[in-house]
């Protein structure tokens, strides 16, 4: 739980700049996720998702199996500035991340009710910490330059109620000094909407690139 708070805080700065059913992903040789689709509830040290803040396990929605992970927030109004209190919620697991290694996480979100007000969104996320901690940020490989990962099909107000979302955060490459990868689920809501709200997610996937070869994560393009 050492990061927990500091890392939605990025995914926040970051962030404010269709899919079929199909069976989870446990079983997929290059899926290194445990859990990915919630089913077994395994605690942090046998491999499983660590939660914080508004999150649980949920038999309410699941796109596979019979339970999915929910990252809900409760974001209200004050009287004194920023005006608004805002949550970030999520669950993570952990693995060993090289400088240079490249990875992928796609997954997949739905939103039961449409989600009030703005910044409220789910996405799923991949952030780089060195040995002692420090967090790297989330970054992607753009030539040479060093840039945040992109979130593509955001599960926001804009998105389709009730659809299971293709969410992908593009392939990222961790950057000098990196030791350890945190792949994420996460809700974020500083919408100000006093509305208790959020994402649910299933069928995650997390896949270590091999040099340059992309094709071990060819089947989560399309999310089919």
């Amino acid at each position: 739980m050492k990061h927990s708070i500091r890392i939605p805080c990025i995914t926040l700065l970051g962030a404010l700049l269709v899919c079929a059913p199909q069976a989870a992903r446990a079983d997929d040789d290059n899926n290194l996720l445990k859990d990915t689709s919630f089913e077994l509830q395994l605690a942090p040290d046998e491999g499983g998702w660590t939660l914080f803040e508004q999150s649980l396990f949920s038999t309410d929605e699941a796109r596979s199996g019979s339970q999915s992970m929910f990252n809900g927030a409760f974001s209200r109004t004050v009287a004194y500035h920023p005006f608004f209190v805002g949550t970030v919620s999520g669950s993570y697991q952990e693995f060993p991340a090289s400088p240079g290694s490249r990875w992928r996480l796609t997954g997949f979100g739905v939103t039961p009710t449409e989600l009030q007000g703005t910044p409220a969104f789910g996405i799923v996320q991949v952030s780089f910490f060195d040995a002692d901690g420090h967090d790297l940020g989330t970054v992607e490989t753009v030539a040479s330059k060093t840039a945040r990962a992109k979130t593509s099909n955001e599960v926001n107000n804009q998105t389709p109620v009730g659809q299971w979302i293709f969410l992908d955060t593009g392939i990222a490459t961790a950057p000098a000094g990196a030791g350890t990868i945190q792949a994420f689920t996460l809700y974020v809501d500083f919408s100000g909407s006093n509305t208790s709200q959020g994402v649910y997610f299933d069928d995650l996937s997390l896949c270590a690139l091999e040099d340059d070869d992309e094709s071990a994560c060819k089947e989560f393009e399309d999310g089919t």
